[in-house]
């Protein structure tokens, strides 16, 4: 059996960290790293705002290194050239396969097999095939635990915004909505469970209304967006 050696595609939040379940039950792939898109200026993750202290807590408390890569530019295109360069020193280190949390956009997942198997990468996509619905259920059920950071302002109000992901959390969303929040109506910060040795420890912060355009497919596009980011607990 070949054994693959994995870096796995890290947002500190519950599909990432379902799909790392996923793969650390397969014999045949190792995961040797995280990887973490990252604000050079900000210190914090892209997409859920998370600040690098934490994630780096999360890699020590799972026992699996953290490696950052920085944002250059703007848009698509510059997040398709940093994820390239880093895909190519990846397999200079002799890492053979990138994993990530999607789960059943074939576009997506077609987009990235034509970015990275030129590179000789291989994607992995652990929770392919679940629907939405078995996505947030496994997680609900896996005995981890997370908080909302980011939410769709014009999709879920600021009470969903700091909150654990939780069965009442669910529950309570709006019927015609994708419960794993796969359209980026949700983020979330995972801070306990079988994967920590340890919880990480962070305190919440208050709600703030933040604006942002984001280049898509389609062009530029402004979302509203409520945020709870979590800061490194002190003291």
């Amino acid at each position: 059996m070949d054994r693959r050696t994995a870096a796995l595609h890290w947002s500190g939040g519950k599909d990432s960290a379902l799909a790392l379940t996923v793969l650390l039950a397969q014999a045949d792939v190792h995961v040797e790293r995280l990887v973490t898109t990252v604000h050079p200026r900000r210190d914090e993750s892209t997409v859920h705002g998370i600040p690098v202290e934490l994630l780096e807590a999360q890699a020590r408390s799972i026992g699996i290194p953290l490696q950052t890569v920085p944002m250059r530019g703007a848009g698509l295109d510059g997040y398709v050239d940093v994820m390239n360069a880093a895909a190519v020193q990846m397999r200079r280190e002799g890492i053979d396969a990138f994993a990530f949390g999607d789960l059943t956009s074939s576009d997506v997942r077609h987009h990235k097999e034509e970015q990275f198997g030129p590179l000789g990468i291989e994607v992995l996509e652990p929770l392919w095939g679940l629907s939405s619905r078995a996505c947030v259920e496994k997680f609900l059920t896996s005995g981890m635990r997370a908080v909302t950071v980011v939410v769709n302002a014009d999709v879920l109000d600021v009470g969903h915004v700091g909150v654990p992901l939780d069965r009442h959390f669910i529950d309570h969303l709006p019927e015609d909505m994708d419960p794993s929040g796969e359209l980026g109506e949700y983020h979330t910060f995972v801070f306990d469970g079988p994967l920590f040795r340890c919880p990480i420890p962070f305190r919440p912060s208050g709600p703030r209304l933040l604006e942002r355009e984001i280049e898509t497919t389609e062009g530029p596009r402004c979302y509203k967006y409520w945020l709870a980011t979590p800061q490194p607990h002190q003291g």
